[in-house]
This record gives structure tokens, sequence and C-alpha cells, in this order.
């Protein structure tokens, strides 16, 4: 036999079926990105797989998965696709993490290259964002120059689309399923129990996560900033501004298990998103996080959050710093906080979990090992 046919042969302790070696190919690995990889990673491991991640520059981890088990199978392999292709060498499948010139476009030449199957994993819009026109408001020389700017990256994004034509497909949520087919494995999560029970009367507020310009801090530093007389506190895992607030609290970057720990002992986790490109097809992790830790959730109403999070949550219009109040002013009763934190946790246990999702992930993935 060869040494993959032996592999093949050995049989996996979560499944009984042959075991599998699949190779990450991650876009980098010193930032949010590799969030969505260690999702996937986590079914591979459940299903008894060998794995490692690779990508082709950032060898410093991004910080909340660098003290995870995690990190051990990352590596950098080089700057090409020949790097990648050396890295595919005994391997059962790759998986290209986001459709970048990095991951899908590296991935696509060294799966052929060395004859590995080879599945592409979007998860968020990214192409869908690089391709959208300008503002039109914005001045015309200004919009011209930034266009002429765009153009290499617009190529390379229409690049991956044609290529993603030409692959199997994952996607995290129905709203990128509806664009690209093949199958939604969302964001999978262990179940790490119930969280802090909800008998407080003055809630912590939490926002963990990556802070970015469209996820709605802003909104929800107003609306907490309106409930002082009710007591309200605000944590968020980012470094404090300028004018931040004594009832607020700035964490920094966190690691992954201290993200986890904010979310466990807070009353209510918000997820104010803006109605944009990216978030029109973005499913949060952390809101997958929250409802496996029974979380009172006040969330932007966008369809992948919609979606995952059912009638288990509030969802308001997103920007309106009006609604984003009322909600939370509301889950100031633990009562309602119990209610909707225990409908969260079971919609998050019997979608969510590693264990619910990696059927589908290896069904996915067996197709074509």
């Amino acid at each position: 036999m060869t040494s993959r046919d032996e592999r093949r042969a050995v049989h996996s302790p979560s499944t009984g079926k042959p075991s599998v070696r699949v190779v990450f190919v991650t876009p980098a690995l010193g930032d949010n990105s590799l969030g969505r990889t260690y999702a996937l990673w986590l079914l591979a491991r459940h299903l008894g797989w060998e794995t490692s991640v690779v990508a082709l520059h950032d060898a410093q981890l991004w910080g909340p998965l660098a003290q995870t088990a995690f990190a051990a199978d990352c590596r950098a392999v080089g700057t090409s696709p020949h790097d990648v292709a050396a890295a595919l060498a005994g391997a059962d499948l790759c998986v290209a993490i986001k459709p970048f010139a990095n991951s899908l476009g590296a991935a696509h030449a060294a799966a052929r290259a060395a004859g590995v199957p080879l599945l592409a994993d979007v998860d968020d819009p990214d192409i869908e964002k690089t391709l959208a026109f300008g503002n039109t408001a914005t001045a015309w020389t200004k919009r011209v120059a930034r266009e002429l700017m765009r153009r290499p990256k617009v190529a390379e994004m229409r690049r991956m689309r044609r290529l993603l034509q030409d692959v199997p497909v994952l996607t995290s949520n129905p709203t990128l399923q509806q664009r690209y087919g093949g199958t939604v494995i969302p964001h999978a999560r262990p179940d790490l129990g119930q969280g802090a029970p909800h008998v407080h009367r003055r809630p912590t507020v939490a926002f963990v996560g990556t802070n970015r310009a469209h996820k709605g801090v802003p909104e929800l530093r107003a609306a907490v900033a309106r409930l002082q007389d009710d007591g309200y506190r605000l944590v968020i895992t980012d470094d404090a501004p300028s004018d931040a607030h004594t009832w607020e609290t700035w964490m920094g970057t966190t690691t992954l298990d201290v993200g986890l720990s904010v979310t466990r002992d807070s009353d209510v986790v918000a997820i104010p998103s803006h109605a944009g490109i990216v978030s029109r097809g973005q499913l949060p992790a952390k809101l997958i996080d929250a409802m496996m830790l029974g979380r009172a959730i006040v969330a932007s109403d966008l369809p992948p959050v919609r979606w995952a999070l059912g009638e288990a949550g509030i969802l308001v219009r997103p920007g309106s710093v009006a609604e984003l109040t009322a909600a939370l002013a509301r889950l100031a009763d633990p009562g309602l906080r119990t209610s909707l934190g225990a409908r969260a946790r079971k919609r998050a246990l019997s979608h969510f979990t590693v264990e619910q999702l990696a059927p589908e992930f290896a069904a996915a993935s067996n197709r074509l090992v």
C-alpha cells in the first residue's frame, strides 16, 4: 500500500470510518480569518482525522488562538504555491479557507499539482465586498484614483469567483449558499456548558470579538450610556479609546478562553452590526458562542443572524440606537434573560455543536476522497 492507502485503511476512533489526512490552507495565521479555519479544524479532529494548517506567510499566530491545541497544527510554509504543494504531499484532502489568491488561488494550483482533491470554504462575502462599486457621492477624482488602485484586487477576486464555479464549496450560512451553492457548515463550537445564572438586575453587556467599523460598537456604547440610571455596564474586547467611560471595561485583545469567559459571565451579549455588504453575508462566530453559553442576545436583524438565532433572541434594526437601547432595557429582567438564554442554548445544541456538524462535514469531504 501507499502511505495514503495505509492511512485510509486505519479507522477513525470517532466514526469507525477510514481516517483522512486533511490540509487546511488559510490566508494568514495572524488575523481573525483563522477563526473559521479553527471551526472546521474542530470538526476534522472530532472525526479523528489527521490535520495540518498552512499559510504562505504570517508565522505569528492570531492572539485569540495562540494558546490552544490548534496552534500546534499551524505553520507558515513559504511564499508560493509550490510550497503549498509540498505541504500537500500524502494528503487526502485540501480545504481552502476564503476565496483569496493566497488561500484558494494557491491551494487550487497546489492541489492540482499534487493530485489532491480540493474543497473551497466561503464564510464571508469577501468577493462581494471587493467587487462592490465605491460610494457614488465621493468626488469624481478621488473615486477614479481609488478605482485604479482597486483594479488588481478586483481582477484577483473575479478569478477567485471563477475558481469557485469549478470546485465543491462549503459556506457558513444559507445567504452565502444562495450565491455559491454547496453545503452549509456553520461555525462549529464545543459544548462548554451553561454560562452564569441570570440573577442581576443591573446587567453587564458584552461585545466580544474583533472590533471593526461595521460591528456597531459606537451605537452600542451610546445605547449603554442611555441606561446609566439603571446601572448597566459594558465590556468590550478591544483597547480603550480616549473617551472611555467609567461604566465601560476595555479588555484589549484577548485569548479565546478569556473571550469565552467574558461571554460566560455576561448578562447580555450584543451583536449590533451595521447593514453593509459584509454583515449581510456574515455569521458571527461570537453569536454561536453566546447561544451555546445560554446568554440573552441582542443582535442586528440581518439574514445570517436571523437564520442562526431564530426566535431565541431580540433582533433590532441595524444602526438604530433607539431600538438597541429599548432591547437592552427589556433585558433588565432576569426572568426574560433566563428564558431567552435557555432557548438560545437549546437551539445551539441542536444546530451548531461539533457533534451535530461533523457528519455533514464528513459527508461533503468524503464525496471527494
